[in-house]
């Protein structure tokens, strides 16, 4: 039985690492793909497609700004519907991102424990 616990709990560890691995080349590839298509100017004024599109690119951009703080993920010469547009598309990620959270991290673990309780 604990051979069997520990086994089972490798294995899900295992799988979390890898699925965190992909995910942190998704997140580099849309850091790539946010630089090509999706790069904030300081002096540019933005209205409201500006602020769905930018939201759209909020992860990868927020990342950009974390290695280089120069890099904006949100737009400062904005209109209002800008910052509405970005707050709503943002805000419609949460629930897919916890989702992918639950899917690749959580889930392979929760299954290990089932197996391991198994007999």
């Amino acid at each position: 039985m604990e051979k069997k616990l520990f086994v089972a709990v490798i294995a899900a560890l295992f799988t979390a690492v890898r699925n965190l691995v992909v995910v942190g080349l998704a997140i580099g590839f849309g850091m790539l793909i946010a630089s090509l298509i999706c790069n904030i100017h300081v002096q540019e004024s933005y209205s409201w497609i500006s602020g769905i599109w930018h939201g759209s690119f909020f992860i990868p951009n927020y990342a950009r700004s974390i290695i280089n703080p120069s890099i904006l993920y949100k737009a400062i010469n904005i209109s209002t519907m800008y910052n509405v547009f970005w707050w709503m598309v943002v805000v419609l990620q949460i629930p897919t991102m916890l989702t992918l959270l639950f899917k690749l991290i959580i889930e392979p673990i929760a299954a290990a424990f089932m197996v391991a309780s198994d007999n």
